[in-house]
């Protein structure tokens, strides 16, 4: 049932329910929290968004009314765009799949996609967290159009599997994928962390120069210019599994300590580190 058209919903949250599934792009990164806090019904129905080629008020959109949360919910449909780009504070949560570039710019508070998100989650995300209880497509926390470096901190979860280009220039924060990688990742990966429960597709750490992945399997087919340094004991891995306690529930029992440690990209002059767990 919509709120009272009298009354402002800035002390509960705000729903924004589809009225139809999307025939066009949308661009919903204006759509925050801390935008639509305090505002009547009318007032965020009233605004716009980049639809397509053109605008569209909310209103004909979505149906506006208010949430149990503080936060802002929203309807999901792959051609929603940019939810949660320049997160600073809040919380979103969007029901269904996401479109492009969720998460983009974030640096802080929590974007939380109950499906799949297109490609470029996260790119250039500086804070906050971002959950996907599916799967997430290409340039997962790579760097925004523009920009030379990707992700630089904040933590991305992600339950299913990922594209291609996972942590390209990556230089900060912590990425979690509990299935299959796409190929190329870690490519120019500057700093920060990638782990990986499920495979690690061909071709990953090329010019990598710092950072680390930790893998439950073998890559298939690593970037030329790693050197095996061998099966190793690295107490810093169980105490990471107590500190993120993320981590310990992604590899379960495989995170014993035990790694196979590969140093480079030698070949960029890199001293990152892959840490198989054995």
């Amino acid at each position: 049932m919509s709120a009272p058209p009298d009354s402002a919903m800035g002390a509960t949250g705000v729903r924004l329910t589809l009225r139809a599934p999307l025939d066009a792009r949308v661009d919903a990164s204006s759509l925050s929290p801390a935008a639509l806090a305090g505002l009547r019904p009318a007032a965020v129905a009233a605004l716009t968004l980049p639809w397509g080629a053109g605008i569209a008020p909310v209103g004909e959109l979505f149906d506006v009314s208010a949430s149990d949360g503080p936060g802002l919910v929203l309807s999901g449909d792959p051609r929603l765009d940019f939810v949660g780009a320049g997160l600073a504070e809040g919380e979103i949560i969007v029901e269904g799949p996401a479109g492009v570039c969720a998460g983009a710019g974030m640096s802080g508070g929590r974007l939380v996609i109950a499906g799949d998100a297109g490609d470029s989650l996260a790119a250039g995300m500086s804070g906050g967290r971002i959950e996907v209880a599916g799967r997430a497509g290409d340039g997962v926390g790579g760097a925004r159009p523009g920009e030379r470096q990707g992700m630089s901190g904040g933590t991305v979860a992600i339950a299913g599997s990922a594209g291609a280009g996972l942590g390209a220039r990556l230089r900060g924060g912590l990425i979690l994928v509990g299935g299959d990688v796409g190929p190329r990742a870690a490519d120019g990966l500057v700093a920060g962390t990638l782990a990986v429960a499920g495979r690690l597709g061909p071709g990953a750490g090329r010019g990598m120069k710092r950072g680390t992945l930790i893998l439950a399997a073998a890559a298939d087919s690593l970037a030329p210019g790693f050197v095996d340094a061998g099966p190793q004991d690295f107490i810093m891995l169980q105490l990471l599994g107590r500190r993120v306690p993320e981590l310990g529930a992604l590899f379960g029992s495989r995170l014993t300590g035990r790694a196979l440690r590969l140093v480079g990209n030698r070949l960029a002059g890199g001293e990152g580190e892959i840490l198989v767990l054995q």
